[in-house]
């Protein structure tokens, strides 16, 4: 269960999520995540690896990269404010697809798929959601 200060640090890096969800929404999407702490240099998902879940930044970068042959492929940074693992939901394939490494300490929440499926069909929070979820991830794939 998170505590106010969690909900507080969700609301600030997430803003969005606050202006458009409902105010129980919100406590909805936030009843289902856990806080998740990574240390600098520890992998969060790892390429074509099992993952449960989606993870929100709420502060702290991380280095997204695919293994390919003998060589290694950087595919950007996450900041706070962004999502990890939303492919594989959005996908329904469940394994990551790409390696993402702490480049410094981290906090995030975490949101196991089941329940994040279930707030996807939930009519209250499903459309916003998933509007939401798919414009993170839009704003990742757009050149900077």
């Amino acid at each position: 269960m998170l505590d106010k200060a969690d909900s507080a640090e969700f609301r600030r890096a997430f803003p969005q999520f606050a202006e458009r969800l409902s105010e129980e929404g919100v406590k909805k999407l936030l009843s289902h995540c856990t806080r998740a702490e990574f240390r600098a240099g520890r992998n969060i998902l790892r390429d074509k690896m099992p993952t449960d879940a989606v993870y929100f930044v709420i502060s702290g970068n991380a280095d997204i990269f695919v293994e390919e042959e003998d060589r290694t492929i950087n595919l950007g940074t996450i900041h706070h404010g962004q999502i990890l693992g939303e492919v594989s939901i959005l996908s329904r394939q469940m394994t990551a697809s790409s390696t993402v490494q702490a480049s410094s300490d981290m906090v995030t929440l975490k949101l196991k798929h089941q329940p994040l499926e279930t707030l996807l069909t939930a009519d209250d929070t499903g459309p916003v959601l998933l509007q939401l979820i798919s414009e993170i991830l839009a704003a990742r794939l757009r050149p900077h």
